[in-house]
């Protein structure tokens, strides 16, 4: 299933581009900064030492974990379930199309959950200091992890009062998860100048309503990073209208989910957790957080919880009074058509969107440009491919934009025919108009691509003062292109 969902996934991710980025300054004994923890950037490091593509080695990583999480997830289920039923489980893990989907990405997803369930089946067996190393693991990769690592806290201390027994299993756990959770908090303090537990703090905001109001504007300082990435204070100035729009974002979530885990089979998990509370349970922990955050409604930000809500909905089979049996049945069937049904166009479509003329852009670029060029941008797939610093292109007016590249000495300006129709207009004359790029003496056109889905894009050099355009013809890569979908550059 995850070679399978790896020949539909041929690009780079938006978020990959950074994690990659950040692989790379770890090998070159770099500090990176980023909100993003540094536990999957270190595992790509890792990577990077045996397979020498940059985004091969990332989704190495994904495709490892992802292979190797039916069968954590078995070993865990066959406490709750037995052996025999535990295969229910697992298949279904090893078969759902999102998780597949996500094992082929240069994304946190796939090594997150092999950790996470790890660490809750290390717990479950009663081995505290792998299961504390486990847990610290995945907060060292995504930082809701923190909730299952809180939670099991909580529940170590109660146990610690208990007997003796429970004590050292405590002070296990916490020695197996601070030893990883320190060097991150320490990596963090180091690239972002404050203590926090994460930078991902800065999510806890009520969602944007309007998504130019997060676009980035010129002149407009970031906020204070003592402010941003301090959780009370975060709360004391979004609490109010985090709470406000809870209920309607909690709707949005839950919609997201029922994509993962449609209603047939959440009534079974439903279900499942009414008859059975494991220690599995623990990973559900974020979906009644994820309301709470500044995040878009997406269905991957609950797809940490579905091993465990596929174990959940394995107990109901095991059940046996056979009317409640043949129910179950009944909805696993009903439950498992309506998921692959759902995910029968998303499976076999690239995650970010086909970027072959951003590939084809970025490739170009990397044999022309200077070492050093900044590359600005919207979005950075042309930067990375063409391993070049990226610098997005605020919401300015024209001339702000086109001033701000100048100063900074930005060296490449790319403008995607997509971005400048939805996002940035103010751009689009210089797709359309032949005269208007004649006027500007700041700009020369030298690239422009097109494929066959239509989709185009222009890259101009920014010139310096005092810098003449060189007259030249831009390049033209059209392979593919079917005139007439397009009306770019």
């Amino acid at each position: 299933m995850r070679l399978w969902a790896l020949r539909f996934q041929p690009f780079v991710t938006f978020d990959g581009t950074e994690y990659i980025r950040f692989a790379e300054s770890l090998l070159a004994g770099k500090a990176f900064v980023s909100v993003f923890p540094p536990g999957y950037p270190v595992l790509v490091a890792l990577a990077r030492l045996i397979v020498a593509d940059r985004l091969g080695a990332a989704v190495a990583v994904s495709i490892l974990c992802g292979v190797t999480l039916p069968l954590v997830v078995w070993l865990l289920a066959r406490r709750a379930v037995g052996e025999r039923w535990a295969l229910c489980a697992a298949l279904a893990v090893a078969l759902h199309p999102e998780l597949s989907r996500f094992s082929a990405l240069s994304m946190t997803e796939s090594a997150y959950l092999i950790a996470l369930y790890l660490g809750l089946l290390l717990v479950a067996t009663g081995r505290p200091l792998p299961s504390g190393l486990a847990v610290g693991a995945a907060y060292a990769i995504r930082p809701e992890a923190l909730l299952v690592a809180g939670a099991l806290g909580v529940g170590g201390v109660r146990g610690a009062f208990l007997d003796r027994r429970g004590r050292i299993a405590l002070l296990a756990g916490a020695l197996g998860f601070v030893l990883i959770a320190v060097p991150c908090w320490i990596y963090f303090h180091h690239t972002q100048g404050v203590w926090t537990l994460t930078p991902k703090v800065s999510t806890l905001h009520a969602p944007t309503q309007d998504w130019r109001a997060a676009e980035p504007h010129a002149g407009v300082a970031p906020e204070a990073g003592a402010d941003r990435f301090d959780p009370i204070r975060r709360a004391r100035a979004h609490g109010a209208e985090m709470l406000r729009d809870a209920p309607a974002n909690a709707l949005k979530h839950g919609r997201a989910l029922l994509m993962l885990w449609p209603w047939p089979l959440l009534l079974l998990s439903l279900w499942g957790l009414a008859v059975r509370r494991g220690i599995e349970s623990l990973a559900l922990l974020v979906l009644p957080a994820l309301p709470l955050l500044g995040l878009a409604a997406h269905p991957r930000f609950a797809l940490a919880a579905i091993p465990a809500l596929t174990i959940l909905a394995v107990v109901p089979l095991t059940r046996r009074h056979r009317i409640g049996r043949a129910l179950a049945v009944v909805l696993w069937s009903g439950g498992a058509i309506a998921c692959a049904w759902a995910h029968m166009e998303s499976f076999v479509m690239a995650f970010d969107g086909s970027l072959v003329t951003e590939r084809r852009a970025g490739q170009w670029l990397e044999g022309v440009a200077e070492p050093e060029a900044v590359v600005m941008d919207r979005k950075p797939f042309v930067a990375f491919y063409a391993r070049r610093t990226h610098r997005i292109i605020p919401d300015d007016p024209y001339d702000a934009i086109v001033a701000g590249a100048v100063r900074d000495r930005v060296r490449y300006l790319v403008v995607p025919e997509w971005m400048a129709r939805q996002m940035r207009p103010q751009l689009l004359p210089l797709l359309v108009d032949a005269s208007f790029r004649q006027r500007e003496p700041r700009l020369e056109m030298i690239y422009a691509g097109a494929d066959a889905r239509g989709s185009s894009l222009a890259m101009f050099r920014v010139l310096q003062p005092g810098e003449m355009k060189l007259g030249a013809l831009p390049v033209v890569d059209s392979r593919g292109y079917v005139r007439g979908e397009s009306r770019g550059p």
